[in-house]
């Protein structure tokens, strides 16, 4: 919607070649900015809205609307929300607010009240199948398992193309049935989401460290260093509850394989061989210790320790 609003070419919907779209793709655009809990304890505090308050009384740089995205906009706390309510009220010039939430409720009744709410749903796999095949080419039997197991989210369905989360969890899947070592497996998953931080780490610097002028002062680069360090915590925090839903996925169809007798209705369709050979085991309990994972990680325990106990269950 960023880029819809701002796009050069006015249609209504952003066209993804001008400079504008190119721009609030890469997170460099000087009128959309991107708003993210900070710190371990995920809280968007009231300097960060301060922040936002002090941006949004400025006039554009260069497009016609200024853009603020307020991911997990339930991570304001109180004080937060109530130095937000002003500027909501009377939004200085042309200044779009999205509020992005799975819990609306936690925001104050007066934040709700002056925004309009827009409830997004699953797509229909056709229209998954569809966009995958224009955007990325795919053959058909493979668009059409990437859209059944990314349940209606293109973004996921992209992602899945894009990213080698999905033959990872697979071939995870397949060394554990062969009884490799869970211990030494959990070692080589858990350098790997440390080598993929490093890389979002990098790829966050790189595209902030503008927002850093030499003449800034101290507590302005201090708030751009923790705006960093969230933003790469979320980022990891989101590929990692990825892996969490594709190790889900990939059991699901064991344990749907293994009630139904047939691959009918199991959503990794490209690799319904594998599942037909799976050797018989106790899918539901994998599906649990995947999802008390998941409750783990929540609670900030080592990320390595969660996995090392995953793969072991996982393992039986």
């Amino acid at each position: 919607m960023a880029k819809a609003v701002n796009c050069a070419k006015g249609t209504g919907d952003a066209c993804d070649t001008c400079l504008s779209c190119r721009k609030v793709a890469s997170g460099n655009h000087p009128d959309v900015k991107i708003v993210a809990p900070v710190k371990k304890s995920r809280i968007i505090n009231v300097e960060t809205i301060e922040g936002v308050n002090e941006f949004a009384a400025l006039r554009a740089y260069e497009s016609k609307w200024r853009v603020f995205v307020i991911l997990d906009a339930d991570r304001m706390g109180l004080e937060a929300q109530n130095h937000f309510l002003k500027t909501l009220e009377e939004p200085p010039g042309a200044s779009l607010f999205l509020l992005v939430t799975e819990y609306p409720r936690r925001l104050l009744p007066t934040i709700r009240s002056r925004c309009q709410m827009l409830r997004f749903g699953a797509l229909r796999p056709e229209t998954v199948v569809d966009l995958l095949q224009a955007q990325r080419d795919l053959p058909l039997e493979v668009a059409r398992s990437v859209a059944a197991v990314a349940q209606g989210q293109m973004s996921r369905a992209l992602d899945l193309v894009d990213s080698e989360k999905r033959d990872i969890v697979i071939e995870i899947a397949r060394r554990l049935s062969e009884n490799d070592d869970p211990m030494a497996l959990a070692e080589e998953f858990s350098k790997g989401l440390e080598a993929r931080r490093e890389q979002l780490a990098a790829a966050v610097k790189a595209e902030t460290d503008t927002e850093a002028s030499e003449d800034a002062s101290r507590d302005d680069k201090k708030r751009l260093k923790e705006e960093q360090l969230a933003l790469v915590d979320e980022l990891s925090r989101r590929e990692i509850l990825d892996y969490l839903y594709l190790f889900e996925t990939w059991y699901r169809d064991e344990l749907v394989f293994q009630a139904a007798g047939n691959d009918h209705q199991i959503l990794n369709q490209d690799h319904a061989a594998r599942i037909r050979q799976a050797k018989p085991s106790d899918a539901g309990k994998k599906i649990r210790a995947v999802e008390q994972a998941r409750v783990y990680l929540e609670r900030f325990i080592n990320e390595e320790r969660v996995f090392r106990d995953l793969f072991f269950s996982l393992a039986e």
